[in-house]
């Protein structure tokens, strides 16, 4: 039996796949994870930024790069003009070294921001502003731009 032969007992006496159709396969899966890696979705709206100082320091930027919600902001995602999402406390800091942890919702027309919300009333307020249904959140590192 040829080495080269395409019914050359592979595991189990099995024949072993054909070179051609692995690449192929391990080809669309590599595209497939770099396509959902790379997905930063919708992009901040009015020159918000994503700031990730460390992997428990993320902060919500404005237009002149000041903090408007995080130090450990863990979800977040935005509709048209609104941004929201949730902040945590910071692990193993005093609370002081936080922002309000909870869930929040910012216009970033106005800069007006509404932090500490339970998650009840973060989605009744988001329905107020015209949002259905449950928002996406995403890790922020996945969401674009970044500074």
């Amino acid at each position: 039996m040829s080495f080269f032969n395409q019914s050359f007992p592979g595991i189990g006496g099995r024949a072993c796949p054909s070179p051609h159709r692995s690449a192929l396969w391990t080809l669309l899966f590599a595209a497939l994870l770099v396509r959902c890696g790379c997905n930063k979705g919708t992009p901040l709206p009015d020159g918000y930024a994503v700031f990730i100082a460390s992997g428990s320091e993320i902060l919500l930027l404005d237009k002149q790069s000041g903090g408007v919600a995080g130090t450990n902001l863990v979800q977040i995602g935005n509709s048209g003009a609104l941004i929201f999402g949730e902040i945590q406390l910071m692990p193993r800091r005093p609370a002081k070294d936080s922002d309000t942890p909870g869930f929040f919702i910012l216009d970033s027309t106005t800069g007006t921001i509404e932090k500490g919300l339970s998650r009840g009333d973060w989605l009744k307020n988001l329905q107020r502003a015209g949002l259905q249904g449950e928002p996406e959140l995403v890790y922020p590192g996945r969401k674009a731009p970044r500074k």
